[in-house]
């Protein structure tokens, strides 16, 4: 696959969240080799539990807003359409306050 319609996944992800009622759902971009990616979509209220690092990671929101929370110091970055965020080697969550596409790439640690 080298050419995907964010507009038709964030379409299909959406409908995954709601018919699972987890108000959240992803789809597995690239998923072998040193780059990983996945797409995510996070309806209002959605949200990814906190979980570690995979290794070097980049957060780029594609649209809606979210905030990504640092769980040992509690600081709280609100990223909006358009950001992107280097995600810090430490334990975080996700919440949405609006429904955001997020677009996560990643360096597993070897």
């Amino acid at each position: 696959m080298t050419e995907i319609s964010l507009t038709t996944l964030t379409d299909e992800l959406r409908a995954e969240a709601v018919a699972d009622g987890a108000l959240r759902a992803s789809r597995v971009l690239k998923g072998e080799g040193r780059l990983r990616q996945v797409a995510i979509v996070l309806l209002p209220g959605g949200e990814l539990p906190e979980h570690g690092n995979p290794g070097e990671a980049r957060l780029i929101v594609m649209s809606g807003s979210v905030r990504f929370i640092e769980a040992a110091t509690e600081v709280t970055h609100a990223l909006t359409a358009g950001d992107y965020f280097v995600v810090p080697d430490a334990l975080h969550s996700v919440e949405a306050d609006a429904e955001s596409l997020l677009l996560l790439s990643f360096a597993p640690v070897q």
